[in-house]
């Protein structure tokens, strides 16, 4: 069983040594799950109906995938990459320490209980063209044309307890994708719904063979990721996606370094003659009040609206 975990600045390879794991993987019995996809919006297409290849349950291991196009990462080229059900991405050899990590959401996760864990590679077709679309979108600074994609996604997983017990209440959708035309390349990190993970998670990458982390904590306050409202945070401006380019030059960026983005904005300015009347209680009752109702008809979140007061002054 493998992931990794962050001990200061250096994120560290955890693996083989939770018995009450390896138990569990002898005497739990196998359940046949549905394998729909059950994610939309900002996912690419997943699931038995993408005709993706799906992990074993049994396996907790990594899953050794051979690549239909040579992916450019930063400094080299690779030919392989290894799946974890713990959320990652383990590029290169396993012995060999000249490896890399993407990782989109990285902890320990009760794979053998439930969940999916399933990845497909595209040559041709709609995704290419959506990939396309999307890379251009969100980097105008490049001409591309996808050649090759693959995606791979966790779907419904569940984690392990702190106490190593398992826990069915608490699950985490999210996705890779890895995006070429031969020469760039991208990646970007879907999220749905995410319950927060009981041992924390990492989200980030590795390049130059670990040399260099980066880390969707340094975009947030604090350092701290707030993992429920990952499906609406964004550093392109699309909740629930983040995009990051891994050619040779390419360099991490919070470009929209407001996270998480809130879901709905909605702002109301009313410009009065006299103020004399229109004290809190009179603007709660009469503006605020109905405006939440109508939002909240529309099915939106209305406990973060504020009143805030600007009264100019005449010199």
């Amino acid at each position: 069983m493998l992931w990794w975990e962050r001990h200061g600045t250096r994120l560290v390879k955890m693996g083989e040594k939770n018995k009450m794991m390896n138990s569990l993987s002898l005497f739990l019995i196998m359940l046949a799950l549905g394998v729909c996809s059950t994610a939309q919006g900002v996912f690419y297409p997943f699931g038995s109906a993408a005709g993706d290849t799906f992990i074993p349950h049994s396996n907790v291991g990594l899953i050794s995938v051979t690549l239909l196009h040579p992916f450019s990462y930063f400094n080299r080229m690779l030919q392989h990459i290894h799946v974890s059900p713990n959320g990652g991405l383990w590029l290169g050899q396993l012995s060999s320490p000249n490896s890399d990590v993407i990782v989109p959401f990285s902890t320990l996760i009760n794979y053998i209980e439930r969940g999916n864990v399933s990845h497909q590679q595209y040559t041709t077709g709609d995704v290419l063209h959506t990939a396309t679309r999307d890379i251009n979108s969100y980097f105008p600074n490049v001409t591309f044309t996808a050649s090759w994609v693959l995606v791979v996604t966790w779907d419904r997983v569940v984690y392990y307890q702190t106490n190593d017990t398992v826990t069915n209440d608490q699950e985490a959708t999210f996705q890779a994708v890895l995006i070429s035309d031969g020469d760039l390349s991208f990646v970007l990190m879907n999220y749905g719904d995410i319950s927060p993970p009981p041992r924390g998670a990492l989200i980030g990458y590795s390049k130059n063979y670990f040399n260099e982390i980066v880390l969707l904590n340094d975009c947030y306050p604090n350092g701290t990721i707030d993992y429920v409202n990952l499906k609406t945070s964004s550093n392109i401006n699309i909740p629930g996606r983040w995009a990051f380019p891994t050619s040779l030059e390419s360099t991490f960026s919070c470009a929209y370094p407001l996270v998480p983005q809130p879901e709905h904005v909605v702002g109301v300015r009313l410009q009065v003659s006299s103020a004399e009347r229109l004290n809190e209680t009179a603007v709660e009752e009469q503006i605020l009040k109905p405006l939440r109702d109508l939002l909240r008809q529309h099915g939106v979140d209305v406990s973060g609206i504020r009143l805030r007061r600007l009264v100019e002054k005449q010199p």
